[in-house]
């Protein structure tokens, strides 16, 4: 082959094996595969018309240097899909309203109303974290006082339930828990 046109063929078969490096750098495993083909394609119509000693070399160290990047991108690893394993759907947390409550077990809703001690004016709020089935509540007395439950237990807790956070749903009347409780 004329030793300008080679010359020219073996500069570009460079600079892609050039790019191709770059692109394992970035552990971009698409782009470097599809350069690296291009280059590879490129090597394979040089090989045949390299002539003489110098030009065949040259081939030879292309070819080294194709295999060498075919390695390390054979160790890239595939860009990782996003997980659908710890994502959340819908909104965060619970939302509570009356036909929710109603749904609580009817041993949950006693004990409930046992804890809102007749007091007509309370009112209660639901921990809109967990999965909704015996939820930590907070009871509002008429008379201001402020009593946190376990939704387990129904054991007072030390601390009030964060509203700040949104962990904690808006108020129900002890009448709506009452009147729940009545139809189960």
């Amino acid at each position: 082959m004329e030793p300008d046109k080679f010359r020219k063929s073996r500069q570009a078969i460079n600079r892609l094996c050039k790019n191709v490096d770059n692109l394992i750098e970035e552990k971009s495993l698409e782009a470097s595969k599809e350069i690296y083909e291009e280059a590879y394609a490129q090597w394979e119509t040089l090989n045949p018309l390299a002539e003489g000693e110098i030009q065949e070399r040259s081939v030879k160290n292309l070819s080294v240097k194709i295999n060498g990047l075919s390695m390390r991108i054979g160790k890239l690893k595939p860009a990782k899909k996003p997980s659908t394993r710890g994502a959340r759907k819908g909104p965060v947390g619970i939302v509570w309203d009356e036909e929710r409550v109603g749904q609580l077990s009817p041993v949950f809703l006693k004990k409930l109303a046992a804890n809102m001690a007749k007091d007509k004016g309370a009112t209660v709020c639901f921990g809109t974290t967990g999965k909704g089935i015996r939820p930590n509540y907070q009871i509002q007395f008429s008379n201001g006082d402020l009593t946190v439950f376990t939704g387990s237990g129904h054991k007072p807790l030390d601390k009030p339930l964060s509203a700040g956070a949104k962990k904690i749903s808006k108020p129900f009347s002890h009448e709506v828990v009452t009147s729940h409780l009545g139809k189960k």
